[in-house]
């Protein structure tokens, strides 16, 4: 069973239809695997493991009856615990919320269940969501699967962590300024931040209401598909989420991507990166190109202004959501969150009003880019996934991290990371594909081509056989 956990969704369907194996083998096989390696990664906050069970016994009368409710029926399935399942914590990486037990389901768990998904348990991730690292103060640090010195990203780091590592087939992240993707590209899996709007944030607790996504992360584009499938759609409960049509987004997958024009926007986002990044990168673009691209160079000088403009918005959000807990219970949270919702709270309407104006000009600025070209290609993530620090180094690094994702949760494009390489040292490399607005089914399909082009997905990192940085003290 151990390659099997490894498996695409639609094998491992097969594999239950066809009962060469049984829902409840591959529950048992999936908790084994986290038993052997959870211990180093400390990717969950929850465990469901008697609830999993259940469900995976009535899994596996349902198939043999002949009802069968999709391609999720018994795959096991991880949320970060940002996000609500009725009778079960939702923490938000916060001590102080250990007893904050939910109601009822959010939408997109109540989507996922009526699948069949089994959902397995709940994701560590960096406190409140509010992070790039995952190094929680309540919870403990998760590690860098590849590396186990190393950060996964975050804030949705434990949920990347539990995907690569094969304790799920997929999972759901949230993002607000890259956590999804972030995490995506320094563990080497498959990270979409959808349009906004596209997928319900009901009975997700909120970081910055008009930023925040919730996204499916796999190993592979296709189960990101087929996740987003079962996700999308218009929730009256979300005010912000929108009535659009939802398209099968895994009918075009393998289709060609001939002819199709890519933009590269060389301000901002190709400043600084690692040699290491810059050469993956370069490589990814040329395979696109050897698949018939034509790559168009981008002009977008409104860029860094609307970078910035991101974190006031943000900061500001999330300094109001949390305004009067962050005053009543301010020592319970990580001295790295208290202060960026302590500056948040200090930030003007004069300066929100300016952030919100840099937004409407840089989303004209996109719009006349996107009728040049299809989709836009830049580096996930500039450099390599830090070495862990304790969390005393997240908000010097937050710049570093978030430069090349933030902005397209502004726009609220959508965004997907592929890896795109690895280095000397078998460290993942993202590739960050976006598309305009609604355009989640192209999107999928050019990630897709080019994930079956290269060999990055095919890699499955080696947890006995971790490695720890030079010089690096790991802290456990």
């Amino acid at each position: 069973m151990e390659d099997t956990i490894y498996r695409p969704i639609t094998q491992l369907t097969d594999l239950l239809r066809t009962r060469e194996i049984s829902p409840v083998e591959l529950i048992e096989a999936t908790f084994a695997e986290i038993d052997r390696h959870e211990p180093r990664l400390n990717a969950f906050i929850f465990l469901f493991r008697e609830q999993s069970l259940e469900l995976a016994k009535q899994a596996e009368a349902e198939i043999r009856s002949g009802h069968n409710r999709g391609l999720l029926h018994g795959i096991p399935i991880a949320l970060k615990d940002i996000i609500n399942v009725s009778g079960a914590p939702t923490t938000c990486g916060s001590k102080r919320l250990s007893d904050n037990y939910a109601t009822s389901d959010a939408t997109v768990v109540a989507k996922l269940k009526q699948a069949g998904a089994i959902i397995i348990g709940k994701t560590n991730l960096h406190e409140f969501a509010f992070g790039v690292t995952t190094e929680n103060p309540h919870f403990g640090t998760t590690a860098n699967p590849w590396d186990v010195a190393r950060v996964p990203g975050g804030s949705s780091g434990g949920s990347a962590a539990a995907v690569i590592s094969g304790f799920c087939a997929g999972a759901l992240g949230t993002d607000t300024g890259g956590s999804i993707r972030i995490p995506a590209a320094l563990c080497g899996n498959v990270g979409l931040k959808p349009t906004y709007g596209r997928v319900s944030v009901h009975g997700v607790v909120e970081l910055a209401q008009s930023l925040d996504c919730v996204g499916p992360m796999c190993r592979y584009v296709q189960d990101v598909a087929i996740m987003m499938n079962t996700l999308s759609g218009h929730d009256a409960r979300d005010v912000h989420s929108e009535n659009q049509p939802v398209d099968d987004y895994t009918e075009r997958l393998g289709e060609s991507i001939n002819g199709w024009k890519i933009g590269i926007p060389k301000q901002h986002f190709f400043d600084d990166l690692h040699p290491e990044v810059e050469s993956a990168v370069d490589e990814a673009i040329k395979t696109l190109s050897g698949l018939g691209v034509e790559i168009v160079e981008l002009n977008l000088p409104s860029v860094p202004e609307a970078h910035n403009a991101t974190l006031t918005i943000l900061m500001a959000e999330a300094g109001y959501f949390h305004r009067q807990r962050v005053v009543d219970y301010r020592d319970s949270y990580g001295a790295d969150v208290r202060e960026l919702l302590e500056a948040g709270k200090a930030l003007s309407a004069a300066d929100y009003i300016k952030a919100v104006r840099a937004r409407e000009i840089t989303r004209r600025e996109f719009s006349q880019a996107f009728e040049q070209v299809d989709l836009i290609v830049l580096p996930t993530v500039p450099i390599l996934a830090p070495l862990r620090s304790g969390g005393s180094e997240s908000n010097r690094i937050r710049p570093r991290l978030t430069q090349n994702t933030r902005i397209f949760n502004l726009l609220g494009l959508p965004a997907i990371s592929v890896p795109c390489g690895f280095t000397q040292a078998g460290l993942p490399v993202g590739l960050q594909i976006v598309g305009k607005w609604w355009s989640e089914k192209t999107l999928l399909q050019a990630a897709y081509t080019y994930e079956k082009a290269t060999p990055w997905h095919t890699r499955n990192v080696k947890l006995n056989h971790g490695v720890q940085a030079e010089g690096m003290t790991l802290q456990e």
